[in-house]
This record gives C-alpha cells, sequence and structure tokens, in this order.
C-alpha cells in the first residue's frame, strides 16, 4: 500500500520529522529524511501488525490532494511511502 506522509523538514539543528496520517500514531523522526524515512516505514509496519493482531483492518490510503490539503500539511512537504 502507498500512505502519503507529511514532512517537517530538518536542518542542522532540528530532525527532519514524518507523519503518516492515515496511521494512528505514525509519528517519527530522524537527523536526515533518510532516516526519518526508515523510521517511518518501521513504525508502520509495528502499528499495523499491532492493528492486526486486535483484529482491525489497515487503514485505507487517503488521497494525496486531501493530505496535501489538509491543515496539518500547511507548510510542510509531502510524499508517498510504501507499506
Amino acid at each position: 500500500m502507498h500512505y502519503p506522509i507529511c514532512i517537517e523538514w530538518g536542518d542542522e539543528v532540528k530532525a527532519t520529522g514524518i507523519q503518516i496520517p492515515d496511521i494512528p500514531g505514525a509519528v517519527t523522526a530522524g537527523d536526515t529524511f533518510e532516516l526519518a524515512y526508515n523510521a517511518a516505514v518501521e513504525i508502520a509496519h509495528l502499528l499495523l501488525r499491532e492493528r492486526e493482531v486486535q483484529g482491525l483492518c489497515a487503514p485505507i490510503p487517503s488521497e494525496v490532494d486531501v493530505i496535501r490539503n489538509a491543515a496539518q500539511a500547511a507548510g510542510k512537504g509531502w510524499g508517498m511511502i510504501t507499506i
């Protein structure tokens, strides 16, 4: 599945943050985009596995435009993550 992500770009002082809005609790950060992205993949796998154990289905990914135009994405970058 491909989920849209919100990216809060970091700098020399602040880490890069990634949120997967369709997966509750899927928020992570890393010193580089690559580290943040890899951490986002890992947390998504863990949270989706937890949902499966609870008997819940994986959330259906939102359309990119819905996430891109959401208030939580204002001033942030966006992209896609494959889970």
